[in-house]
């Protein structure tokens, strides 16, 4: 039981860490000074180099789960992941990056719906009802703002919901992709992410300073290589509760940088559209009822 409990407490902690070093993203990002192209190769590359070694040492198990089908499936999850994250990169220079973070979490709502249209998964009626209102927190958000920035940021909140799309696809994918050590799967993911964005990235005419190849280097490192081994270290000692209601410190950590290096503040509009979305990402990925009603 004693081990248990520390076994648990651990998974919090490592989740913990994980969503406030997730919320950093956007700062590294756009302190690059790289276009996402780029970003994202380096980002891939340097993560794959990583987490090589990892799967060298348990290449017996990885080779006794591997089929050719699941190979192909990890491949289409990593390009799924690699654009998601080109798109999002771009939304950063239309929209403030806490405030992309924060539509960019409609994805459960995204998932549930296309569980239900591929693997004829059945919607409960209050879990509608949640997505009623994130979608409506969705408009609020879209409704307010700096008029002459309008048109900017819609476009950019069209590039976070196309990135979360393809986010959620590579989720649904993982349910293909059983017994699969989940560092090999990254480690796919990342090979076939850096091979694909090589083509249109400009290397050759990049010239980052010291600094900004610090930037580079931690995004691959920390922010992917690290952070995917912390999410999914933590998701085999934690119950699906405790993800949900600690997935809710990736936004407001982003909040918080953004505003520190930003001096990006969200208005009560904003606040209002980010507070729907949020709760009822938490409501879906909880089951939550309605408390007026006896759906499920």
């Amino acid at each position: 039981m004693e081990y248990e409990k520390r076994k648990e407490w651990r998974g919090t902690i490592e989740m913990a860490v994980a969503m406030l070093v997730s919320g950093s993203i956007g700062l590294f990002v756009v302190k690059s000074g790289q276009a996402p192209e780029n970003v994202v190769f380096f980002r891939c590359a340097i993560a794959c180099v990583c987490v090589l070694p990892i799967c060298l040492f348990h290449g017996r198990k990885c080779r006794e789960s591997m089929t050719s089908r699941k190979l192909a499936w990890m491949v289409v999850s990593g390009l799924f992941v690699v654009f998601n994250w080109i798109f999002l990169f771009n939304a950063f220079s239309m929209l403030s990056i806490s405030l992309a973070t924060i539509v960019y979490h409609v994805n459960p709502f995204i998932i549930l719906l296309a569980g239900a249209f591929v693997f004829r998964e059945k919607i409960a009626l209050s879990d509608g009802v949640w997505t009623v209102l994130a979608f409506i927190g969705l408009l609020t958000i879209v409704g307010f703002g700096d008029a002459r920035l309008a048109l900017q940021e819609f476009a950019g909140i069209g590039l976070v919901l196309l990135a979360t799309s393809l986010y959620s696809g590579s989720v649904l994918i993982a349910k293909k992709l059983s017994g699969i050590p989940p560092l090999f799967i990254v480690f796919v993911q990342t090979l076939a992410g850096a091979l694909a964005t090589f083509p249109i990235t400009s290397i050759t005419t990049m010239h980052p300073d010291v600094q900004q190849w610090q930037f580079i280097v931690a995004l691959g490192v920390v922010h992917t290589a690290f952070l995917y081994w912390l999410i999914y270290s933590a998701i085999s000692k934690i119950g699906l509760g405790t993800v949900a209601i600690l997935t809710f410190l990736y936004p407001v950590s982003t909040v918080v940088i953004d505003y520190l290096f930003f001096d990006h503040v969200i208005s009560i509009g904003e606040s209002i559209g980010a507070m729907l979305i949020l709760v009822s990402a938490v409501g879906v990925k909880l089951h939550w009822r309605m408390p007026w009603s006896p759906w499920r």
